[in-house]
């Protein structure tokens, strides 16, 4: 988990239970009509428009943050599913095509390790020595395998592209469509690394901080000192602050946050898919 996403939710939640409690402080010092019913009234409006404002822009930051998760969710599923449908193409062309599926098991193996380290760690390898003695993935090597991987699959299509025969022609057509599924793969790889979630800016959490301060420092003013409204206040202020740490994790990198990560079941199925004999 990102500390800095640690904290700025303590910041804002610090900043929320803080202003009110500074706001019952303070009303207890101001003159009688400081805090008399008419000035509620205006301070009331004025707080409304910038809690308004502030609940607008946590719903819209929520609901982005969220069809981001949504999209890279969705491609990693797609991507599964083109690796298994690839696997079962080369099934269908022969013997022939042994190399390029060991290929393809390279890359997938190594694409689950990139993505979802922890979790091939402790659900694909075979056993624990052969997992230790594995490095870890990186970005170039899966880039690197799958170049090899369409290298091998165009290398195959090329092979069968002047044959004459039924049964040759059969396989030159399976290899064409393992090139379509390639093609479709390469491009989800690279659609996946160019979408890493959504990004906020720290100026704008911080002037989101400031409003949400506004707000309970307007309610305190007007609030009693009591127990109830404290706990009332901090109850409020843990609820908006799981909306922020909700917001920075659905926004972060899609297999990079350690409490809400995409899932990487679909690519485990097709990684034990492909590796069946």
């Amino acid at each position: 988990m990102n500390s800095f996403y640690v904290y700025i939710c303590l910041l804002a939640l610090a900043a929320m239970f803080g202003g009110g409690l500074l706001g019952i402080w303070i009303a207890g010092r101001l003159p009688a009509h400081h805090v008399s019913k008419e000035s509620g009234s205006v301070v009331k409006l004025a707080s409304s428009v910038v809690a308004t404002l502030t609940s607008l822009v946590l719903a819209l930051m929520l609901s982005s943050a969220n069809s981001a998760y949504s999209v890279n969710a969705g491609i990693v599923t797609k991507l599964s599913s083109d690796l298994i449908q690839l696997d079962r193409v080369l099934r269908a062309y022969g013997p022939g095509a042994g190399p390029v599926r060991a290929d393809l098991l390279a890359y997938v193996r190594t694409k689950n390790d990139e993505l979802f380290p922890a979790r091939s760690a402790r659900d694909v390898a075979s056993d624990a020595a052969s997992a230790a003695a594995r490095p870890a993935a990186s970005s170039q090597q899966s880039a690197d395998l799958l170049d090899a991987l369409m290298g091998s699959v165009i290398a195959l299509s090329a092979a069968d592209r002047s044959t004459e025969r039924v049964a040759d022609r059969r396989q030159a057509a399976i290899a064409a469509q393992a090139v379509t599924i390639v093609d479709r793969i390469s491009a989800e790889r690279w659609l996946l690394w160019e979408n890493p979630g959504t990004t906020v800016p720290p100026q704008f959490l911080f002037v989101l901080i400031f409003w949400l301060f506004l707000v309970f420092l307007s309610f305190g003013l007007f609030a009693p000192a009591n127990l109830t409204v404290m706990v009332s206040f901090f109850l409020s202020s843990i609820a908006v602050t799981g909306a922020i740490f909700l917001i920075l994790n659905l926004g972060d990198h899609p297999t990079q946050s350690s409490w809400l990560q995409v899932s990487g079941e679909p690519l485990q199925r097709a990684l034990v898919e492909i590796g069946r004999p």
